[in-house]
């Protein structure tokens, strides 16, 4: 027999080697999550803390149980790669007497590897290790996947689940991370990168994204999401100031400024659903935070885009910072030379400029460089 699923642009056909793979897959979620389950209510909050504490040198290491979530976690991903409508569909749906909502399972694994399971959510860091982090992001990553393109059935089914994890994903934004931050900032950057982009696919291309929006917003304090932002602008600057010479080390991981981007288009994506959050994000800057709020406006664009139901829909993108380098003029001939023959062409010719618009950028940014240097030599 094949397994058969509808989907919105054809008939999805699985083959009975690709189902026994993929029934596979689902079994062994399935139990590792309920493993996990168990670990998690099988004991006291105190009984698993004292425990990290009496085995302190195995305390980052998983369990082979839980340990096989990861690679498991990183096929579904790559099942709903470049946006696969009928395979986010199927995962979260079979039309099978024995159906798997893996989409559900995995925010509930998210639920239980952070401990949320035990009414700890403010004790994100004493569960959350160098050992496990890899595992959290992938299940993020994951269930960013499963929303983006969009997917609005997945969307929702993580918006609205009963479970934690829509809170567990907040609070990986809004709070430290400790002790892991205090050795591995990089780390803690790069759950808070993935927390953002998986509210964001959450309200991804929805006209009707006031429920979702809401159930982000319930228990969030939008100040606490604006300093946020501001702070890991103020940590890149502080890394800066750090860099005395050239031989220093590159950060490593994500750009903390880059982090406090994806939080601010966040914040500014959901300020039309909160009048406090509307006026901190659009208001004049000013005090300690104006720098960083100042960047972020200047860095940040939206265009309008026309989808195949001819609905008009606004995307948010921060501007890379190498475009403040492209001079007018290359700017204005781009302008009054685009090829205007067919519709659509202009944008075909466009592309086709960017390679050498990218290396004049590059080639401007090195000579302003240089400029620099020699006014200090020649001073």
């Amino acid at each position: 027999m094949c397994m058969v699923a509808a989907a919105g642009r054809g008939v999805l056909v699985v083959g009975e080697e690709m189902e026994e793979e993929v029934a596979a897959a689902c079994a062994s979620a399935v139990h590792a999550y309920a493993d996990v389950h168990t670990m998690s209510h099988g004991s006291t909050v105190l009984e698993e803390i004292m425990a990290e504490k009496k085995n302190a040198p195995s305390t980052d290491e998983l369990t082979p149980k839980v340990g096989v979530m990861r690679p498991i976690l990183r096929f579904l991903q790559l099942l709903c790669e470049n946006h696969n409508p009928d395979l986010q569909n199927l995962l979260r749906n079979q039309n099978n007497k024995s159906n798997f909502n893996l989409v559900s399972e995995s925010l509930m694994f998210l639920d239980c590897i952070c401990g949320s399971t035990t009414g700890g959510l403010g004790l994100l860091g004493l569960y959350i290790n160098e050992g496990n982090v890899a595992l959290v992001n992938q299940t993020l990553e994951t269930l960013t996947e499963y929303c983006q393109g969009p997917c609005h059935e997945n969307q929702n089914c993580i918006a609205m689940h009963e479970s934690n994890g829509l809170d567990i994903i907040t609070a990986l934004i809004l709070n430290d991370i400790n002790p892991l931050g205090r050795t591995r900032m990089d780390l803690v950057l790069e759950l808070k990168n993935n927390a953002s982009k998986l509210l964001l696919a959450i309200m991804e291309s929805r006209t009707d994204s006031e429920n979702n929006a809401e159930r982000i917003l319930y228990n969030m304090n939008p100040k606490q999401l604006v300093d946020v932002a501001c702070s890991a602008f103020h940590q890149e600057h502080g890394l800066d100031a750090d860099s005395d010479s050239e031989e220093d080390a590159p950060v490593q991981g994500v750009s903390p400024k880059e982090v406090g981007h994806n939080i601010y288009i966040l914040c500014h994506q959901l300020a039309g659903h909160n009048k406090e959050l509307a006026a901190l994000v659009r208001c004049p800057p000013a005090g300690h935070d104006a720098p960083a709020l100042q960047y972020y406006r200047t860095h940040t664009a939206q265009i309008e885009i026309v989808r195949t139901d001819r609905s008009m829909e606004q995307i948010v993108f921060p501007i890379p910072e190498i475009c403040e380098y492209l001079p007018a003029d290359s700017k204005h001939r781009v302008l009054q030379s685009a090829e205007r023959d067919d519709q659509g062409s202009k944008v075909a010719d466009f592309f086709a400029r960017l390679d050498h618009l990218f290396h004049e950028m590059k080639w401007q940014k090195k000579l302003r460089g240089l400029q620099c240097t020699l006014f200090w030599l020649f001073e």
